[in-house]
């Protein structure tokens, strides 16, 4: 089943824009449980994916502990630069904490979780990343990837919430222009969906068009977890 919502705000009154944003999730059929986790909040310009390690011990409970530090985070009210730092103490403390509680449990493995926030705020979007979930960019009907994964040439995560007792949050920062369509996913869409086929589709621009790309993948033989959110930024009347 897949978990799908359409939602509006307004961004700051200058710059006349608007966030428009759909979600959707499925658990892949081989797993006991969907270790996707993603947050939204359209009022604060916060988007969340975070993608629990498959083969770790507690794969679902690592994203979710992302998800629970980030949404604590109430920043609206401060500049771009400070939210930014805000979000990435918040990274840094589950990270901290979850490395703790692996060191102290038998066996040692990891409970570990991909990162990825994507910020829009006073005219500027910022993408923070820990692994290899992906941010991607629809810009002029051309198909942008935005972070860059940190996995070997193999595909092993090479960086992640919770695996080392410290970690290093990439950033990269971008102007908002309206029409830009931002797609925050985890690996499991593009197991099932090239980037080809995400452009495409991307260009459609009608409701409920996440659940057709999460179809898409599906049918394109993906046996993973998926989870993406759609952001769109909008003219706004004033």
């Amino acid at each position: 089943m897949s978990e799908q919502s359409r939602m509006e705000s307004a961004s700051p009154s200058q710059l006349k824009l608007t966030l428009e944003a759909e979600v959707a999730t499925r658990r892949g059929p081989s797993h006991e449980c969907n270790e996707d986790a993603y947050f939204i909040d359209l009022a604060q310009g916060v988007f969340v994916v975070a993608d629990g390690m498959g083969g770790h011990r507690d794969g679902h409970l690592a994203s979710n502990a992302i998800i629970s530090e980030i949404s604590a985070v109430q920043s609206s009210d401060v500049e771009l630069e400070d939210r930014v730092r805000l979000l990435t103490s918040a990274l840094e403390e589950v990270n901290g904490t979850l490395y703790s509680q692996s060191l102290a449990l038998p066996g040692g493995d990891i409970s570990g979780s991909t990162a990825l926030c994507l910020l829009i705020n006073s005219g500027y979007a910022c993408c923070l990343w820990a692994g290899d979930s992906r941010l991607y960019l629809l810009r002029d009907n051309h198909l942008f990837l935005v972070s860059e994964d940190h996995t070997e040439e193999s595909g092993m995560l090479t960086r992640a919430i919770g695996s080392a007792q410290d970690v290093e949050i990439d950033r990269r920062v971008l102007s908002i222009k309206e029409d830009d369509v931002f797609v925050l996913c985890s690996d499991g869409l593009l197991k099932g969906a090239s980037e080809d086929e995400l452009a495409e589709m991307l260009s459609q621009d009608e409701v409920g068009l996440a659940d057709r790309l999460l179809a898409k993948s599906i049918v394109g033989g993906s046996k993973d977890d998926i989870t993406l959110i759609l952001v769109w930024v909008r003219s706004h009347d004033i």
